[in-house]
């Protein structure tokens, strides 16, 4: 028997998103050794955990903790697939690299906002959204001029 998907399964690629692009700031910071690029990589690590900060929230609200738990494991299974896939492209430019993944995460959260209909959890990605704008822009110009 099928089942009618519920609001917290849409949200599940983009909190999947969410958590590797973090991930990958983290491990930016620690790697880097320009400190503009160290700036930024904290400064979208920092949104990136304050928005999972408030999905899980919202998913406790509405799941239990075995559901969340479940999920940080998917998330921690693509965080090896997403390692894997760098390790064996060479010659990669941090930059570069920031830019699709945010650029991925991007496309997810459209993909996300077309199934969602919650208002509070749409203000809640929406003013995320807005607030990562102008980190977004900044990793553009880093990426297109600086790397």
């Amino acid at each position: 028997m099928l089942r009618k998907p519920s609001k917290i399964d849409h949200l599940e690629k983009y909190y999947i998103a969410n958590y590797t692009a973090a991930i990958y700031y983290k491990h930016g910071i620690l790697t880097t050794k320009k400190q503009f690029l160290k700036r930024l990589y904290k400064s979208l690590y920092n949104h990136k955990k304050a928005l999972k900060d408030d999905l899980d929230r919202y998913i406790l609200e509405v799941r239990d903790q075995d559901y969340l738990d479940r999920l940080l494991l998917k998330c921690k299974k693509e965080v090896l697939v997403m390692q894997r896939r760098l390790s064996t492209t060479s010659n990669l430019k941090s930059g570069r690299v920031c830019t699709e993944i945010e650029n991925r995460f991007v496309k997810q959260l459209h993909q996300t906002f077309t199934k969602l209909t919650d208002g509070d959890l749409r203000n809640t990605l929406l003013s995320h959204k807005h607030k990562s704008k102008p980190l977004q822009e900044q990793l553009v110009l880093v990426s297109k001029y600086l790397i």
